[in-house]
């Protein structure tokens, strides 16, 4: 995208936080709701269902419990939904921009801008987080202001790159990225190795901007962000499809393979690779060749492409 195209966005559909609220396994019941819409049916019989290509969702307790309350075997998607359960994530998001036109650094495709779809924890986690880490300034030390992260009091659990085409009609995921719980995996890894030579070692030896004790810091990392570390991914992805969907209006979405993806966006390292291989798979994209559109009729990108050998994406229709 152009840096003007990803301002008309945001000032379009405004960047003040939006309420995500999300539970184990409801992009099945989203995915499920869309499905039926794409295709203009406001019911359909639990039996055609189970023996569709939706049949893998309805495995899943979420739907299986809804299925129940079915009249007659029949799913009548203007009533139906999911019953809450207890365990679930409350989240905000927020939009901004990322890009400056240097692929090398922002890991663009079409050495372009992005919009971010930035997924926030609640007030409840941050007051948790404050007591807990105690942190000694704003700027935590699970965070990195170098990725796209908001940074005016919000804390950033994950985010997604968007690069959208309007004239084409596609949008393209480039990356789905979380620094927060890698970091403070690894931060409390730190202070652990420290604590094998030296028992009594505090979190503030190792890390200064930490002032929690080692007690709490392990209750934060361990108890505290478990449940965001089993949905995170799950969370972004479905956050990103919604707002494709209900907000911009596109039904074409393409997301990177592992390989072609680190080569076209010239990634450093090798970033987990399930982002670009189960997770996908489990929201019902699937891999093709066909280079996108917005690829396709881009020079640069384009020229980058012929350089990759069998280049492949993920796509989805909505």
């Amino acid at each position: 995208m152009k840096l003007q195209d990803v301002e008309e966005v945001i000032a379009c559909l405004g960047d003040e936080r939006r309420i995500f609220r999300y539970f184990k396994d409801r992009y099945c019941f989203d995915l499920l709701v869309l499905a039926l819409q794409r295709q203009q049916m406001a019911q359909v019989s639990v039996s055609q269902l189970k023996a569709g290509s939706l049949a893998r969702y309805l495995q899943k307790p979420i739907l299986a419990n809804a299925l129940k309350h079915c009249g007659a075997g029949v799913l009548d998607i203007n009533s139906f939904g999911p019953v809450e359960p207890v365990q679930t994530l409350p989240l905000s998001i927020t939009l901004a921009r990322w890009g400056e036109g240097d692929r090398g650094w922002d890991q663009t495709s079409r050495n372009q801008c992005n919009l971010v779809l930035q997924l926030n924890f609640d007030s409840g986690h941050n007051a948790r987080y404050h007591r807990l880490v105690n942190p000694a300034n704003d700027y935590g030390p699970f965070e990195f202001y170098g990725h796209p992260i908001h940074k005016q009091g919000r804390k950033t659990l994950a985010w997604v790159r968007l690069d959208i085409d309007f004239t084409t009609g596609e949008v393209l995921i480039e990356e789905i990225q979380n620094d927060w719980l890698r970091k403070a995996k690894g931060v409390l890894d730190r202070i652990n190795r420290r604590r094998t030579r030296s028992p009594q070692a505090k979190p503030q030896d190792v890390i200064r901007t930490i002032n929690g004790s080692y007690e709490d810091l392990v209750t934060y990392v361990e108890t505290e962000l478990q449940p965001y570390r089993a949905l995170w991914s799950e969370a972004a992805m479905l956050a990103a499809i919604r707002f494709i969907k209900d907000d911009l209006g596109i039904n074409t979405v393409y997301y990177h393979s592992f390989d072609t993806g680190i080569k076209l966006k010239r990634v450093g390292g090798a970033p987990p690779r399930s982002m670009y291989t189960t997770l996908p798979k489990q929201f019902g994209f699937e891999l093709t060749t066909e280079v996108p559109a917005m690829l396709a009729t881009h020079k640069h990108s384009r020229r980058y492409i012929k350089a990759i050998e069998k280049p492949s994406w993920f796509r989805r229709e909505l």
